[in-house]
């Protein structure tokens, strides 16, 4: 068999998507993979309990041969178990994820072993640093920012600024898809000095939730207000959609980010073993979450 030049092989990943869906079925399994080249990221979608070693072995063997480091899924909390019995560890829950119940998000961290990495006890008291420097930041923050411009941008704005971001190694959110059968909106967040970020929301009717996410991490106080403004808008619209809960990963070192987080009414319900891209590092990742509605429909107190 000819052996392909590494040009031909550059060429071949070009073309290749960014985000793919593979699937994986037997008489007894059947799985799908929403498997992202952009953030190095695997998630996996169950739709039948059981054979989970034939499952670990086929995750597996996509994730090393496309050079994912970390793979994810959202489940209810009877099938936790199941999960970590074959490497996988309980690293978060999303409160409303499914509406009616949570969703408990299980990870690995692929590599050479069976059992998956967690995080360390040094970079679960990084987190935590970072959570307490940020609380002190967002208590400062005033309930009514002023001087932030928000407007809703078509998509195409949207992925132009995000390819741009991610070409300067200044990516953090990817705006790909993260769920099946999703809806999107954009945000372009202005403050009077400095750059304009973007956020998306993307979220699915039928389970009431919804991912946010922030094209880059903020860098000056006047970009952490912009995120801080456009998160809290966000959440508004959600909830007039009847969206139950929304939620969104940043680093684990992100105090920026963390202080724009906690302004707009979110909180850390789990923190994930290398979970997040960010340009070309790999870190440890902070689950932030917002319970928006009750699951029939009523808004919850302002938090």
């Amino acid at each position: 068999m000819a052996v392909k030049s590494k040009a031909a092989l550059a060429k071949e990943a070009a073309n290749q998507p960014i985000v793919e869906e593979l699937h994986f079925r037997s008489d007894s399994a059947f799985l799908c993979l929403l498997l992202n080249r952009r953030t190095k990221i695997i998630r996996v979608i169950d739709f039948r309990a059981g054979a989970l070693p034939a499952k670990r072995l086929f995750i597996q063997s996509i994730a090393q041969r496309e050079g994912i480091e970390k793979v994810l899924t959202l489940v209810e909390k009877d099938e936790v178990s199941s999960w970590t019995r074959v490497g996988f560890v309980r690293e978060g829950t999303i409160p409303g994820f499914y509406k009616r119940s949570d969703g408990h998000l299980c990870g690995c961290v692929i590599g050479d072993r069976t059992a998956s990495i967690e995080v360390s006890d040094e970079g679960l008291k990084f987190a935590e640093k970072t959570i307490v420097a940020a609380k002190k930041n967002a208590r400062d923050l005033e309930d009514d920012i002023k001087g932030i411009t928000l407007k809703g941008v078509e998509a195409k704005l949207a992925f132009a600024a995000r390819d741009t971001a991610w070409q300067k190694a200044e990516g953090l959110g990817g705006f790909d898809t993260f769920g099946r059968g999703v809806l999107r909106l954009f945000l372009e967040a202005q403050p009077k000095k400095g750059r304009a970020n973007y956020l998306s929301a993307e979220f699915q009717d039928c389970f009431g939730h919804a991912l946010v996410e922030v094209l880059r991490t903020p860098k000056e106080e006047s970009e952490t207000l912009a995120v801080a403004a456009g998160l809290r808008a966000f959440c508004e619209e959600l909830k007039r959609r009847g969206i139950v809960s929304a939620f969104g990963f940043g680093a684990s070192d992100d105090q920026e980010l963390a202080t724009s987080y906690l302004s707009a009414g979110f909180r850390k319900t789990g923190l994930l073993a290398r979970g997040i891209q960010v340009g070309k590092e790999r870190r440890d990742a902070i689950l932030w979450t917002r319970k928006l509605l009750n699951p029939a429909g009523d808004e919850l107190e302002a938090m």
